[in-house]
């Protein structure tokens, strides 16, 4: 009789053990099943993060070739400018000189 008593206090305890895992098993699934789906969440926005910042370098690489080739024609300009003036400015000097001397 005691030892049936046991044993019934035995398989309640057992069955309330089995309930109480199969409850936090639920529980885990759950919890995984919702961290999986935020995982990729993230992976997404990850990825399209990536993808605009790749699109943003190479944005970013053609305009600084473009100013880099403008900047490289107008440096190039300018220096045939600088000689222009310098020698009109040696023409004029020449010039000058030219009509001090017809003057004399």
């Amino acid at each position: 009789q005691v030892s049936q008593n046991e044993l019934d206090w035995f398989h309640q305890d057992s069955e309330a053990q089995m309930k109480k895992w199969q409850q936090e098993k639920k529980e885990n699934r759950e919890n995984l099943k919702a961290l999986r789906s935020t995982a990729k969440k993230h992976s997404d926005t990850n990825e399209r993060y990536l993808k605009t910042i790749d699109d943003k370098e190479k944005q970013y690489n053609e305009c600084l070739n473009t100013f880099l080739e403008t900047s490289n024609k107008y440096a190039n300009e300018k220096g045939k400018l600088e000689e222009l003036i310098k020698k009109s400015q040696d023409d004029s000097q020449e010039c000058e000189k030219r009509a001090v001397k017809a003057e004399v």
